[in-house]
């Protein structure tokens, strides 16, 4: 087990972001990456700005460094949540010390860099995204990221104003993990179509704001979304998540915790709808966490990623 995964917090949702960066790593369409990559390669031999929207933990900046995606980053690493915030800098600073690369704290800012001509500095800013929400001016992006976010907003107004914000006309977008109505657990379960029907319908009835915050078809929407923004489709491909453990019952790196994140939080939301009753849910959850024990609970979540270009 490499180091990252025993490096976590007591906050739980540190836990989480922390336990899922594999499942993520393995989930990521590399085409719709490579599409990213080259679109950055084209651009100016300078710092590159790139703005991640609900960063969370910084997985996403560790990852792009080990991805190789540019050698020199402005990284502004924008969440709502204090702790992650707080979080984010350990995580990296641990992650980067673990790769013998350099870190620099530079006031609000982390620097890490290394002799062969590696050089980002990561700055951590706490910014509510909502659009109906005033935020603090962060500076416009050659890149802007949302990872597993824009499903959890209101996309008609909250899109156009992400892109007004963080883009010039030309810049960069790229979007990922964004769920498409499927969830599946294995071994079927005889409860599976009607419990998750209802999960899914509660995502589309997610209120925030007084306004519609989720859609379990999020995916798929995106691409006519992002044109009535004003946005290109430049790439755009599959990121599913695929969990299961191996023939001796072990899952990947901290997976076996992410499965337990992911039965808690579909049971909880559950627990709150009055068509579920308590026996099926307890029954259903039973057999899943029995699975999960016995290291033969696989779960799939269906899912998209894109990249394009903010038109203006």
């Amino acid at each position: 087990m490499h180091q990252r995964h025993r490096r976590v917090t007591s906050y739980p949702y540190t836990r989480y972001l922390n336990s899922k960066m594999t499942v993520d790593d393995r989930a990521l369409n590399k085409g719709v990456f490579e599409r990213v990559r080259r679109e950055l390669g084209t651009r100016a031999q300078r710092e590159c700005v790139i703005v991640e929207l609900g960063a969370g933990l910084g997985t996403m900046v560790a990852r792009l460094i080990e991805w190789n995606l540019i050698d020199r980053a402005r990284y502004l690493l924008l969440d709502v949540d204090d702790q992650l915030l707080t979080d984010a800098r350990a995580w990296l600073t641990a992650w980067a010390s673990d790769r013998h690369l350099a870190t620099e704290h530079q006031g609000a800012a982390l620097r890490i860099h290394s002799p062969a001509g590696l050089d980002w500095r990561i700055e951590f800013v706490r910014q509510e995204l909502s659009a109906d929400v005033p935020s603090a001016p962060v500076p416009i992006a050659d890149l802007l990221i949302a990872n597993a976010f824009l499903d959890l907003v209101d996309l008609g107004s909250v899109l156009p104003s992400l892109f007004r914000r963080h883009l010039a006309p030309g810049g960069l977008y790229w979007f990922t993990i964004y769920f498409d109505g499927e969830t599946i657990f294995e071994p079927s379960h005889r409860l599976d179509e009607p419990l998750m029907r209802v999960y899914h319908r509660s995502m589309d009835e997610r209120i925030r704001y007084g306004r519609p915050a989720g859609d379990s078809q999020t995916g798929r929407r995106l691409f006519s979304r992002l044109r009535e923004a004003g946005a290109t489709v430049l790439e755009a491909g599959s990121s599913d998540w695929v969990v299961f453990a191996d023939d001796q019952g072990r899952y990947r790196a901290s997976e076996a915790d992410f499965l337990r994140h992911i039965l808690t939080t579909v049971e909880e939301e559950l627990k709150q709808h009055e068509e579920v009753s308590s026996a099926a849910l307890e029954e259903w959850a039973g057999a899943r966490r029995a699975q999960l024990a016995g290291g033969s609970l696989v779960y799939i979540a269906h899912q998209l990623d894109y990249c394009g270009l903010f038109r203006g």
